[in-house]
Protein backbone atom coordinates (compact mmCIF):
# COMPACT_ATOMS: atom_id res chain seq x y z
CA UNK A 1 0.00 0.00 0.00
CA UNK A 2 1.65 3.26 -1.12
CA UNK A 3 1.09 6.57 0.66
CA UNK A 4 -0.83 9.26 -1.21
CA UNK A 5 0.65 12.11 0.87
CA UNK A 6 3.24 14.19 -1.01
CA UNK A 7 3.06 17.70 0.55
CA UNK A 8 2.01 17.09 4.14
CA UNK A 9 3.82 19.57 6.49
CA UNK A 10 4.63 22.10 3.79
CA UNK A 11 2.43 24.77 5.37
CA UNK A 12 3.94 24.54 8.86
CA UNK A 13 7.39 23.44 7.78
CA UNK A 14 7.21 20.24 9.87
CA UNK A 15 7.98 16.74 8.43
CA UNK A 16 4.53 15.31 9.10
CA UNK A 17 4.81 13.01 6.02
CA UNK A 18 7.55 10.96 7.72
CA UNK A 19 5.51 10.79 10.91
CA UNK A 20 2.44 9.50 9.02
CA UNK A 21 4.56 7.01 7.08
CA UNK A 22 6.04 5.55 10.26
CA UNK A 23 2.63 5.37 11.96
CA UNK A 24 1.13 3.51 8.95
CA UNK A 25 4.12 1.16 8.87
CA UNK A 26 3.67 0.37 12.57
CA UNK A 27 -0.06 -0.17 12.10
CA UNK A 28 0.58 -2.49 9.14
CA UNK A 29 2.94 -4.60 11.25
CA UNK A 30 0.27 -4.91 13.95
CA UNK A 31 -2.58 -5.68 11.54
CA UNK A 32 -0.85 -8.13 9.17
CA UNK A 33 1.47 -9.96 11.59
CA UNK A 34 -0.91 -12.86 12.24
CA UNK A 35 -2.19 -13.08 8.63
CA UNK A 36 1.35 -13.17 7.23
CA UNK A 37 2.33 -15.90 9.68
CA UNK A 38 -0.73 -17.96 8.69
CA UNK A 39 0.00 -17.45 5.00
CA UNK A 40 3.62 -18.56 5.31
CA UNK A 41 2.66 -21.63 7.34
CA UNK A 42 -0.08 -22.55 4.87
CA UNK A 43 2.25 -22.24 1.87
CA UNK A 44 4.87 -24.44 3.55
CA UNK A 45 2.29 -27.08 4.49
CA UNK A 46 0.85 -27.13 0.96
CA UNK A 47 4.34 -27.72 -0.42
CA UNK A 48 4.94 -30.45 2.16
CA UNK A 49 1.70 -32.30 1.34
CA UNK A 50 2.51 -32.13 -2.38
CA UNK A 51 5.98 -33.56 -1.74
CA UNK A 52 4.52 -36.26 0.50
CA UNK A 53 2.06 -37.39 -2.15
CA UNK A 54 4.80 -37.38 -4.79
CA UNK A 55 7.07 -39.51 -2.59
CA UNK A 56 4.31 -42.04 -1.83
CA UNK A 57 3.14 -42.16 -5.46
CA UNK A 58 6.66 -42.79 -6.73
CA UNK A 59 7.14 -45.60 -4.22
CA UNK A 60 3.75 -47.10 -5.01
CA UNK A 61 4.50 -47.15 -8.74
CA UNK A 62 7.49 -49.39 -8.02
CA UNK A 63 5.37 -51.64 -5.80
CA UNK A 64 2.52 -51.83 -8.30
CA UNK A 65 4.91 -52.75 -11.10
CA UNK A 66 5.70 -55.87 -9.06
CA UNK A 67 2.29 -56.74 -7.60
CA UNK A 68 0.50 -56.40 -10.95
CA UNK A 69 1.94 -59.85 -11.62
CA UNK A 70 0.63 -62.26 -8.99
CA UNK A 71 3.54 -64.56 -9.87
CA UNK A 72 6.14 -61.77 -9.74
CA UNK A 73 8.65 -63.75 -7.68
CA UNK A 74 8.18 -67.00 -9.55
CA UNK A 75 10.26 -65.88 -12.49
CA UNK A 76 11.52 -68.45 -14.92
CA UNK A 77 14.30 -68.37 -17.47
CA UNK A 78 13.94 -70.10 -20.81
CA UNK A 79 16.97 -71.46 -22.66
CA UNK A 80 17.20 -73.34 -25.94
CA UNK A 81 19.88 -75.01 -28.02
CA UNK A 82 18.76 -72.92 -30.99
CA UNK A 83 21.83 -71.12 -32.33
CA UNK A 84 22.05 -67.34 -32.03
CA UNK A 85 21.86 -67.01 -35.83
CA UNK A 86 18.70 -69.12 -36.15
CA UNK A 87 15.23 -67.62 -35.98
CA UNK A 88 13.19 -70.82 -36.06
CA UNK A 89 10.98 -69.95 -33.08
CA UNK A 90 10.62 -67.62 -30.09
CA UNK A 91 9.29 -68.39 -26.62
CA UNK A 92 7.74 -66.42 -23.77
CA UNK A 93 6.23 -67.53 -20.47
CA UNK A 94 2.53 -67.78 -19.65
CA UNK A 95 1.38 -67.21 -16.07
CA UNK A 96 1.12 -70.95 -15.33
CA UNK A 97 4.61 -71.88 -16.52
CA UNK A 98 6.52 -74.55 -14.62
CA UNK A 99 10.02 -76.02 -14.78
CA UNK A 100 10.39 -78.45 -17.66
CA UNK A 101 12.62 -79.63 -20.49
CA UNK A 102 11.69 -81.02 -23.92
CA UNK A 103 12.89 -81.37 -27.52
CA UNK A 104 11.14 -79.24 -30.14
CA UNK A 105 11.14 -79.22 -33.94
CA UNK A 106 9.11 -77.00 -36.30
CA UNK A 107 7.86 -79.22 -39.10
CA UNK A 108 5.23 -77.02 -40.77
CA UNK A 109 4.24 -73.34 -40.82
CA UNK A 110 0.64 -72.09 -40.87
CA UNK A 111 -0.38 -70.67 -44.22
CA UNK A 112 -3.40 -69.00 -45.75
CA UNK A 113 -5.12 -70.27 -48.88
CA UNK A 114 -3.40 -68.92 -52.00
CA UNK A 115 -4.73 -68.91 -55.57
CA UNK A 116 -2.35 -67.92 -58.37
CA UNK A 117 -3.02 -67.38 -62.06
CA UNK A 118 -0.91 -66.15 -64.97
CA UNK A 119 -2.39 -63.77 -67.57
CA UNK A 120 -0.36 -63.38 -70.76
CA UNK A 121 -0.69 -61.14 -73.78
CA UNK A 122 0.41 -64.11 -75.85
CA UNK A 123 -2.81 -65.87 -74.79
CA UNK A 124 -4.97 -62.92 -75.78
CA UNK A 125 -5.09 -61.07 -72.46
CA UNK A 126 -5.73 -57.37 -73.17
CA UNK A 127 -5.58 -56.01 -69.59
CA UNK A 128 -8.82 -54.17 -70.27
CA UNK A 129 -11.62 -55.57 -68.14
CA UNK A 130 -15.34 -55.56 -68.77
CA UNK A 131 -17.55 -53.87 -66.15
CA UNK A 132 -19.25 -55.84 -63.40
CA UNK A 133 -18.65 -57.18 -59.91
CA UNK A 134 -16.53 -59.86 -58.27
CA UNK A 135 -18.08 -61.34 -55.12
CA UNK A 136 -15.69 -62.94 -52.62
CA UNK A 137 -17.20 -65.59 -50.32
CA UNK A 138 -14.99 -66.65 -47.40
CA UNK A 139 -17.55 -68.84 -45.65
CA UNK A 140 -18.58 -68.29 -42.02
CA UNK A 141 -16.50 -66.70 -39.31
CA UNK A 142 -15.78 -68.41 -36.00
CA UNK A 143 -18.90 -66.71 -34.63
CA UNK A 144 -21.03 -68.05 -37.50
CA UNK A 145 -21.31 -64.79 -39.46
CA UNK A 146 -21.21 -64.92 -43.26
CA UNK A 147 -18.07 -63.25 -44.66
CA UNK A 148 -18.50 -61.77 -48.12
CA UNK A 149 -17.43 -58.60 -49.90
CA UNK A 150 -17.85 -57.22 -53.41
CA UNK A 151 -15.34 -55.53 -55.70
CA UNK A 152 -16.71 -53.19 -58.36
CA UNK A 153 -15.03 -53.36 -61.77
CA UNK A 154 -15.48 -50.42 -64.14
CA UNK A 155 -15.42 -50.62 -67.91
CA UNK A 156 -11.80 -50.66 -69.06
CA UNK A 157 -10.23 -51.23 -65.63
CA UNK A 158 -6.81 -52.90 -65.61
CA UNK A 159 -5.57 -55.80 -63.53
CA UNK A 160 -3.44 -53.29 -61.58
CA UNK A 161 -6.58 -51.36 -60.63
CA UNK A 162 -8.35 -54.60 -59.69
CA UNK A 163 -5.50 -55.55 -57.32
CA UNK A 164 -5.83 -52.24 -55.47
CA UNK A 165 -9.60 -52.58 -55.09
CA UNK A 166 -9.35 -56.15 -53.77
CA UNK A 167 -6.89 -55.03 -51.10
CA UNK A 168 -9.40 -52.56 -49.60
CA UNK A 169 -11.46 -55.33 -47.98
CA UNK A 170 -11.87 -55.81 -44.19
CA UNK A 171 -11.27 -59.56 -44.10
CA UNK A 172 -7.53 -59.81 -44.63
CA UNK A 173 -7.76 -61.02 -48.21
CA UNK A 174 -4.75 -59.75 -50.17
CA UNK A 175 -3.95 -59.59 -53.86
CA UNK A 176 -0.39 -59.30 -55.18
CA UNK A 177 0.71 -58.80 -58.75
CA UNK A 178 3.99 -59.49 -60.54
CA UNK A 179 4.42 -57.90 -63.97
CA UNK A 180 6.97 -58.94 -66.56
CA UNK A 181 7.63 -59.84 -70.21
CA UNK A 182 8.01 -63.21 -71.89
CA UNK A 183 10.82 -63.96 -74.37
CA UNK A 184 8.73 -62.52 -77.21
CA UNK A 185 8.08 -59.25 -75.41
CA UNK A 186 4.48 -59.99 -74.44
CA UNK A 187 3.18 -58.67 -71.15
CA UNK A 188 2.81 -61.32 -68.46
CA UNK A 189 0.91 -60.81 -65.20
CA UNK A 190 0.96 -63.21 -62.24
CA UNK A 191 -1.92 -62.50 -59.86
CA UNK A 192 -1.98 -64.17 -56.43
CA UNK A 193 -5.02 -63.89 -54.14
CA UNK A 194 -4.56 -65.04 -50.53
CA UNK A 195 -7.30 -65.69 -48.00
CA UNK A 196 -7.24 -63.93 -44.66
CA UNK A 197 -7.22 -66.99 -42.40
CA UNK A 198 -4.66 -69.72 -41.73
CA UNK A 199 -5.26 -73.30 -40.60
CA UNK A 200 -6.65 -76.56 -41.88
CA UNK A 201 -10.18 -75.56 -40.91
CA UNK A 202 -10.22 -72.29 -42.88
CA UNK A 203 -13.02 -72.20 -45.45
CA UNK A 204 -11.85 -72.16 -49.06
CA UNK A 205 -12.46 -68.96 -50.96
CA UNK A 206 -14.98 -68.69 -53.80
CA UNK A 207 -15.03 -65.75 -56.23
CA UNK A 208 -18.11 -65.24 -58.41
CA UNK A 209 -17.96 -63.01 -61.51
CA UNK A 210 -21.05 -61.03 -62.54
CA UNK A 211 -20.58 -58.89 -65.69
CA UNK A 212 -22.83 -55.86 -66.10
CA UNK A 213 -23.55 -56.71 -69.73
CA UNK A 214 -24.97 -60.20 -69.84
CA UNK A 215 -25.10 -60.26 -73.64
CA UNK A 216 -21.41 -61.07 -73.88
CA UNK A 217 -17.95 -59.59 -73.53
CA UNK A 218 -17.14 -56.74 -75.92
CA UNK A 219 -14.33 -57.22 -78.39
CA UNK A 220 -10.99 -56.09 -77.05
CA UNK A 221 -12.10 -56.50 -73.43
CA UNK A 222 -11.31 -59.32 -71.00
CA UNK A 223 -14.10 -61.34 -69.41
CA UNK A 224 -14.54 -61.15 -65.64
CA UNK A 225 -14.84 -64.94 -65.69
CA UNK A 226 -11.03 -65.00 -65.85
CA UNK A 227 -11.07 -64.00 -62.18
CA UNK A 228 -13.73 -66.44 -60.95
CA UNK A 229 -12.53 -69.05 -58.44
CA UNK A 230 -14.64 -72.16 -57.75
CA UNK A 231 -13.31 -73.99 -54.70
CA UNK A 232 -15.39 -77.09 -55.48
CA UNK A 233 -13.35 -77.79 -58.64
CA UNK A 234 -9.87 -77.63 -57.13
CA UNK A 235 -9.53 -81.37 -56.70
CA UNK A 236 -11.09 -82.39 -60.05
CA UNK A 237 -10.54 -79.61 -62.58
CA UNK A 238 -7.10 -78.13 -63.27
CA UNK A 239 -8.15 -76.38 -66.47
CA UNK A 240 -9.50 -73.30 -64.74
CA UNK A 241 -6.08 -71.66 -64.88
CA UNK A 242 -5.72 -71.18 -61.11
CA UNK A 243 -2.98 -72.89 -59.09
CA UNK A 244 -4.35 -73.55 -55.63
CA UNK A 245 -2.44 -73.79 -52.35
CA UNK A 246 -4.65 -74.87 -49.47
CA UNK A 247 -4.47 -73.19 -46.05
CA UNK A 248 -2.74 -75.25 -43.39
CA UNK A 249 -1.94 -75.53 -39.70
CA UNK A 250 1.42 -74.93 -38.09
CA UNK A 251 2.87 -78.18 -36.73
CA UNK A 252 5.59 -78.73 -34.15
CA UNK A 253 7.02 -81.94 -32.78
CA UNK A 254 7.42 -81.97 -28.99
CA UNK A 255 9.27 -84.99 -27.65
CA UNK A 256 7.93 -87.00 -30.58
CA UNK A 257 4.35 -85.80 -30.20
CA UNK A 258 2.72 -83.69 -32.94
CA UNK A 259 1.09 -80.43 -31.79
CA UNK A 260 -0.94 -78.31 -34.21
CA UNK A 261 -2.16 -74.71 -34.30
CA UNK A 262 -4.25 -72.87 -36.88
CA UNK A 263 -1.82 -69.95 -36.59
CA UNK A 264 1.93 -69.71 -36.13
CA UNK A 265 1.40 -69.18 -32.40
CA UNK A 266 0.91 -71.91 -29.81
CA UNK A 267 -0.55 -70.73 -26.52
CA UNK A 268 -3.31 -71.30 -23.95
CA UNK A 269 -1.37 -74.09 -22.31
CA UNK A 270 -0.67 -76.10 -25.46
CA UNK A 271 3.04 -76.44 -24.63
CA UNK A 272 4.04 -76.46 -20.95
CA UNK A 273 2.78 -72.98 -20.03
CA UNK A 274 4.77 -71.35 -22.82
CA UNK A 275 3.75 -69.15 -25.71
CA UNK A 276 5.54 -70.40 -28.82
CA UNK A 277 5.75 -68.43 -32.06
CA UNK A 278 7.21 -70.28 -35.06
CA UNK A 279 8.99 -68.31 -37.78
CA UNK A 280 10.46 -70.93 -40.09
CA UNK A 281 11.00 -74.66 -40.40
CA UNK A 282 13.69 -76.35 -38.34
CA UNK A 283 17.10 -76.42 -39.95
CA UNK A 284 18.00 -79.47 -41.97
CA UNK A 285 19.90 -82.06 -39.92
CA UNK A 286 23.33 -83.35 -40.85
CA UNK A 287 24.57 -86.91 -40.39
CA UNK A 288 26.35 -85.79 -37.22
CA UNK A 289 23.20 -84.42 -35.54
CA UNK A 290 21.71 -86.72 -32.93
CA UNK A 291 18.50 -84.84 -32.09
CA UNK A 292 16.50 -85.11 -35.30
CA UNK A 293 12.97 -85.73 -36.50
CA UNK A 294 12.05 -87.06 -39.95
CA UNK A 295 9.20 -85.45 -41.88
CA UNK A 296 8.25 -86.57 -45.40
CA UNK A 297 11.62 -88.25 -45.75
CA UNK A 298 13.54 -85.14 -44.68
CA UNK A 299 15.52 -84.97 -41.45
CA UNK A 300 15.11 -81.78 -39.40
CA UNK A 301 16.94 -80.60 -36.30
CA UNK A 302 15.23 -80.64 -32.91
CA UNK A 303 16.11 -78.07 -30.26
CA UNK A 304 16.15 -78.65 -26.51
CA UNK A 305 14.03 -76.17 -24.54
CA UNK A 306 14.67 -75.83 -20.79
CA UNK A 307 12.56 -73.83 -18.31
CA UNK A 308 14.04 -73.25 -14.85
CA UNK A 309 13.65 -70.87 -11.89
CA UNK A 310 15.20 -67.44 -12.42
CA UNK A 311 16.24 -66.39 -8.92
CA UNK A 312 18.43 -63.59 -10.33
CA UNK A 313 15.42 -61.86 -11.88
CA UNK A 314 13.41 -62.26 -8.66
CA UNK A 315 16.30 -60.89 -6.59
CA UNK A 316 16.50 -57.87 -8.92
CA UNK A 317 12.81 -57.15 -8.30
CA UNK A 318 13.36 -57.34 -4.55
CA UNK A 319 16.39 -55.06 -4.79
CA UNK A 320 14.28 -52.59 -6.77
CA UNK A 321 11.63 -52.63 -4.03
CA UNK A 322 14.20 -52.07 -1.28
CA UNK A 323 15.78 -49.14 -3.16
CA UNK A 324 12.36 -47.52 -3.69
CA UNK A 325 11.42 -48.09 -0.03
CA UNK A 326 14.66 -46.49 1.20
CA UNK A 327 14.18 -43.47 -1.06
CA UNK A 328 10.66 -42.99 0.27
CA UNK A 329 11.73 -43.38 3.93
CA UNK A 330 14.48 -40.77 3.43
CA UNK A 331 12.02 -38.34 1.83
CA UNK A 332 9.57 -38.77 4.71
CA UNK A 333 12.35 -38.25 7.26
CA UNK A 334 13.37 -35.00 5.56
CA UNK A 335 9.77 -33.81 5.42
CA UNK A 336 9.15 -34.40 9.14
CA UNK A 337 12.56 -33.19 10.36
CA UNK A 338 12.19 -30.69 13.24
CA UNK A 339 13.83 -27.27 13.34
CA UNK A 340 17.07 -26.86 15.28
CA UNK A 341 17.59 -23.95 17.69
CA UNK A 342 20.54 -21.72 18.53
CA UNK A 343 20.31 -19.69 21.73
CA UNK A 344 16.61 -20.37 21.80
CA UNK A 345 16.05 -19.10 18.26
CA UNK A 346 14.82 -21.45 15.50
CA UNK A 347 17.16 -21.93 12.57
CA UNK A 348 14.14 -22.71 10.34
CA UNK A 349 15.96 -25.73 8.90
CA UNK A 350 13.24 -28.31 9.45
CA UNK A 351 11.09 -30.05 6.85
CA UNK A 352 7.91 -28.64 5.35
CA UNK A 353 5.89 -31.03 7.56
CA UNK A 354 8.08 -30.78 10.64
CA UNK A 355 6.53 -32.70 13.52
CA UNK A 356 3.53 -33.77 11.38
CA UNK A 357 1.97 -36.82 13.03
CA UNK A 358 0.55 -38.19 9.76
CA UNK A 359 4.02 -38.60 8.27
CA UNK A 360 5.18 -40.64 11.25
CA UNK A 361 1.99 -42.69 11.13
CA UNK A 362 2.48 -43.58 7.45
CA UNK A 363 6.09 -44.58 8.01
CA UNK A 364 5.18 -46.70 11.04
CA UNK A 365 2.32 -48.41 9.20
CA UNK A 366 4.56 -49.41 6.30
CA UNK A 367 7.25 -50.62 8.68
CA UNK A 368 4.73 -52.71 10.61
CA UNK A 369 3.61 -54.40 7.39
CA UNK A 370 7.16 -55.72 7.08
CA UNK A 371 7.85 -56.59 10.70
CA UNK A 372 4.46 -58.06 11.61
CA UNK A 373 3.50 -59.86 8.41
CA UNK A 374 2.58 -63.49 8.97
CA UNK A 375 5.09 -66.15 8.03
CA UNK A 376 4.70 -68.95 5.49
CA UNK A 377 3.36 -72.36 6.47
CA UNK A 378 6.87 -73.65 7.10
CA UNK A 379 7.73 -70.63 9.28
CA UNK A 380 9.67 -68.59 6.70
CA UNK A 381 9.47 -64.82 7.27
CA UNK A 382 10.52 -61.87 5.18
CA UNK A 383 13.69 -61.62 7.27
CA UNK A 384 14.66 -65.10 6.06
CA UNK A 385 14.67 -63.62 2.56
CA UNK A 386 17.63 -61.31 3.08
CA UNK A 387 15.77 -58.27 4.47
CA UNK A 388 17.22 -56.37 7.46
CA UNK A 389 16.17 -53.07 9.08
CA UNK A 390 18.78 -50.34 9.64
CA UNK A 391 18.72 -47.92 12.59
CA UNK A 392 17.47 -45.07 10.39
CA UNK A 393 14.46 -47.10 9.25
CA UNK A 394 15.86 -48.00 5.85
CA UNK A 395 16.30 -51.59 4.63
CA UNK A 396 19.32 -53.65 3.61
CA UNK A 397 18.98 -56.52 1.17
CA UNK A 398 21.20 -59.61 0.93
CA UNK A 399 20.55 -61.34 -2.38
CA UNK A 400 22.39 -64.53 -1.41
CA UNK A 401 19.93 -65.15 1.45
CA UNK A 402 17.03 -64.33 -0.87
CA UNK A 403 18.21 -66.86 -3.45
CA UNK A 404 18.52 -69.52 -0.76
CA UNK A 405 14.89 -68.89 0.18
CA UNK A 406 13.95 -69.13 -3.50
CA UNK A 407 15.72 -72.48 -3.81
CA UNK A 408 13.86 -73.73 -0.76
CA UNK A 409 10.38 -72.67 -1.93
CA UNK A 410 9.72 -70.12 -4.70
CA UNK A 411 5.98 -70.45 -4.05
CA UNK A 412 6.39 -69.48 -0.40
CA UNK A 413 8.53 -66.47 -1.28
CA UNK A 414 6.07 -65.30 -3.92
CA UNK A 415 3.02 -65.74 -1.69
CA UNK A 416 4.62 -63.89 1.22
CA UNK A 417 5.62 -60.95 -0.97
CA UNK A 418 3.15 -60.70 -3.87
CA UNK A 419 0.28 -63.03 -2.94
CA UNK A 420 -3.22 -61.82 -2.05
CA UNK A 421 -2.06 -61.13 1.52
CA UNK A 422 1.58 -60.49 0.67
CA UNK A 423 3.65 -57.66 2.12
CA UNK A 424 3.86 -55.69 -1.13
CA UNK A 425 0.20 -56.30 -1.92
CA UNK A 426 -0.84 -54.85 1.45
CA UNK A 427 1.42 -51.85 0.94
CA UNK A 428 -0.08 -51.20 -2.48
CA UNK A 429 -3.63 -51.21 -1.09
CA UNK A 430 -2.64 -49.06 1.92
CA UNK A 431 -0.99 -46.41 -0.27
CA UNK A 432 -4.12 -46.16 -2.45
CA UNK A 433 -5.86 -44.26 0.36
CA UNK A 434 -3.21 -41.53 0.14
CA UNK A 435 -2.29 -41.39 -3.55
CA UNK A 436 -5.60 -41.85 -5.37
CA UNK A 437 -7.58 -38.92 -6.70
CA UNK A 438 -9.74 -37.41 -3.92
CA UNK A 439 -7.81 -39.52 -1.40
CA UNK A 440 -6.59 -38.46 2.04
CA UNK A 441 -3.83 -36.16 0.75
CA UNK A 442 -6.02 -34.60 -1.94
CA UNK A 443 -8.64 -33.85 0.70
CA UNK A 444 -5.99 -32.27 2.91
CA UNK A 445 -4.78 -30.16 -0.04
CA UNK A 446 -8.36 -29.01 -0.66
CA UNK A 447 -8.67 -27.90 2.96
CA UNK A 448 -5.36 -26.03 2.79
CA UNK A 449 -6.44 -24.30 -0.41
CA UNK A 450 -9.63 -23.22 1.32
CA UNK A 451 -7.54 -21.78 4.14
CA UNK A 452 -5.39 -20.05 1.50
CA UNK A 453 -8.53 -18.43 0.06
CA UNK A 454 -9.63 -17.36 3.54
CA UNK A 455 -6.22 -15.80 4.19
CA UNK A 456 -6.38 -13.94 0.86
CA UNK A 457 -9.79 -12.56 1.85
CA UNK A 458 -8.41 -11.49 5.24
CA UNK A 459 -5.44 -9.81 3.53
CA UNK A 460 -7.88 -7.84 1.39
CA UNK A 461 -9.72 -6.73 4.54
CA UNK A 462 -6.38 -5.82 6.16
CA UNK A 463 -5.55 -3.66 3.13
CA UNK A 464 -8.86 -1.85 3.43
CA UNK A 465 -8.29 -1.32 7.16
CA UNK A 466 -4.83 0.17 6.55
CA UNK A 467 -6.11 2.41 3.77
CA UNK A 468 -8.81 3.75 6.09
CA UNK A 469 -6.26 4.25 8.87
CA UNK A 470 -3.86 6.13 6.54
CA UNK A 471 -6.68 8.37 5.33
CA UNK A 472 -7.70 9.13 8.92
CA UNK A 473 -4.20 9.81 10.27
CA UNK A 474 -3.28 11.89 7.21
CA UNK A 475 -6.35 14.02 7.72
CA UNK A 476 -5.45 14.63 11.38
CA UNK A 477 -1.89 15.68 10.60
CA UNK A 478 -3.11 17.81 7.69
CA UNK A 479 -5.37 19.69 10.10
CA UNK A 480 -2.49 20.02 12.56
CA UNK A 481 -0.27 21.31 9.74
CA UNK A 482 -2.82 23.99 8.88
CA UNK A 483 -3.37 24.88 12.55
CA UNK A 484 0.34 25.24 13.25
CA UNK A 485 0.75 27.24 10.03
CA UNK A 486 -2.00 29.59 11.30
CA UNK A 487 -0.32 29.96 14.69
CA UNK A 488 2.97 30.69 12.99
CA UNK A 489 1.37 33.43 10.84
CA UNK A 490 -0.33 35.03 13.87
CA UNK A 491 2.89 34.93 15.84
CA UNK A 492 4.74 36.57 12.97
CA UNK A 493 2.13 39.34 12.76
CA UNK A 494 2.26 39.89 16.52
CA UNK A 495 6.02 40.08 16.43
CA UNK A 496 5.83 42.63 13.64
CA UNK A 497 3.33 44.79 15.57
CA UNK A 498 5.42 44.69 18.73
CA UNK A 499 8.48 45.64 16.74
CA UNK A 500 6.64 48.61 15.23
CA UNK A 501 5.49 49.81 18.65
CA UNK A 502 9.00 49.59 20.02
CA UNK A 503 10.36 51.59 17.07
CA UNK A 504 7.72 54.31 17.48
CA UNK A 505 8.44 54.64 21.20
CA UNK A 506 12.17 55.11 20.58
CA UNK A 507 11.53 57.86 17.99
CA UNK A 508 9.30 59.93 20.28
CA UNK A 509 12.13 60.29 22.80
Amino acid sequence: MASTITSLGVASGNDFSSIVEQLVKLKKSQVTRQTTARSNANTIELSGVSTLKSALSSFQSKVTAITDDSQAFKSHKISTTQSSSANVFSLSADSDISNTSFDLAVTQLAKTEKNTRVYSGADGFNNKLEAGTLTFDLGKSDSGKEQTFTVEVKDGDTIETLRKRINKNDYGVTASLVQGKDKDGNSVYSLAISGGKTGDSATQMTVTASPSDTSGTKEGYDSLSLFAIDSSSYATDTSKGWVHQASQDAVVNVDGQEVRSSTNSFENGQIAGLKLTVNQLSEGASDNDTNVVEVNGKKLKTYTVTVSDDSDSSADKMQSFVAAYNTMVTQLANLSKSNTYTDGVSNEDGGDLAGDASVSMIKNQLQNMITRNSSTEDGMTIFDMGIKFNKDGTLSFYSSDFKKAMEKSPNAVNNLLAGDNGVLTKMDKFLDDYTQSSGILDQRTDRLNQVKDDIAAQQERDTQTLEAYETMITKKYSNLDQLMAGYSSSLSNLTSVLSSIKTSSSSSK
